[in-house]
């Protein structure tokens, strides 16, 4: 059965490629200017994810609407948090940083240097792996996990925003505080080598992200867009609007491809109130969903999909919104369309 809400909250373009939503009962309470809005994730299961709560990082089961905290009363607000190769870590203002095997007891702590810990990636390579901390002192830090080695040190020509590791593991995107997006190589040898720069719009870039095949990343923009390139091209593929471009609320915060089967689709989030669907094979259908409730904005905390893509996970101020996808009409190609 469809929540009421759902019907006043949704403003779509297209079919609906996700057909309802639960509220998940969880308390936020975020300091939205100090951070870049990728504090909700979920690594291994649809049943789980996790997000960020004042000085504590939570697991919500959806199953059993339980809640168990990974990372307590830390001494920081956490900035950025990521999950992947069963690690979870968190990030602070002043270069703060804490991981934990989800798996076992083991933790650590440290201050990695330079100033905020805008964003992290966990990453594996050769079957070790790694964390890739961008800050804002114009590096992407890359450390080896559990032991926290320092591997080495990426100097960007601005305070990095964000970066994100292609899935086959040998390509990385790198955004920062200017409109050039940053393409590395990833070496036999694990280093890191500029192969290319590109230019997005007009601002600065907040997030990027690989689809599942490596071939295709795409950026979010402070001047309200999601633009795509495909690796073979210096061309965008697309340049996508946001609802509410050109308004200061509509700038494209988090951005992520849906990771796994034929669903290929491309989520973003805004500055406040909503989250855009677009297919991923042409590119030329969005669905903008409104996640806030009508006539009163909130900021976005965050966006997740499952593994499997069939949830999508939107953080607000007070809770998490889990919304299914309609996987059944992603996969019957309507027009003849093919992956």
């Amino acid at each position: 059965m469809r929540s009421p809400i759902f019907e006043q909250a949704t403003d779509s373009d297209l079919p609906l490629f996700v057909f309802y939503f639960f509220f998940l009962f969880i308390f936020f309470f975020f300091s939205f200017d100090r951070q870049l809005r990728d504090l909700v994730s979920c690594p291994n299961t649809r049943k789980e994810f996790y997000f960020v709560n004042q000085n504590n990082v939570h697991g919500y089961n959806t199953d059993t609407q339980t809640t168990t905290t990974v990372l307590k009363d830390l001494t920081y607000s956490p900035t950025s948090m990521t999950t992947g190769e069963g690690y979870i870590a968190a990030g602070g203002q002043r270069s703060q940083l804490t991981v934990r095997q989800l798996a076992t007891n083991w933790f650590a702590q440290a201050t990695v240097g330079g100033s905020i810990n805008n964003a992290m990636t966990i990453s594996a390579y050769h079957n070790q792996a790694r964390l890739l901390i961008c800050n804002n002192d114009e590096t992407i830090k890359v450390y080896s996990l559990p032991s926290l080695q320092r591997i080495t040190s990426i100097s960007l020509p601005t305070a990095v925003n964000y970066c994100s590791v292609s899935p086959d593991g040998r390509k990385l995107c790198a955004v920062g505080d200017s409109n050039q997006v940053f393409l590395y190589d990833v070496g036999p040898g694990g280093s890191y080598q500029r192969v290319q720069s590109l230019t997005a719009v007009s601002d600065a870039c907040f997030s990027c992200a690989w689809n599942q095949s490596s071939d295709k990343f795409a950026v979010a923009t402070q001047d309200g867009f999601a633009c795509v390139w495909d690796i073979r091209s210096t061309e965008k593929v697309a340049k996508l609007p946001t609802k509410q471009n050109p308004q200061v609320k509509g700038a494209a915060r988090s951005i992520k491809f849906s990771p796994s089967g034929s669903i290929d689709l491309l989520l973003f989030s805004e500055h406040v109130s909503y989250v855009n669907l677009v297919d991923a094979r042409t590119f030329n259908e969005c669905q903008s969903i409104r996640v806030a409730p009508p006539h009163c904005d909130q900021h976005i905390s965050g966006v997740s999909y499952s593994p499997d893509s069939k949830s999508i996970f939107v953080g607000l101020e007070t809770t998490v919104l889990e919304y299914d996808v309609d996987t059944m009409s992603r996969r019957s190609f309507p027009e003849g369309s093919i992956i």
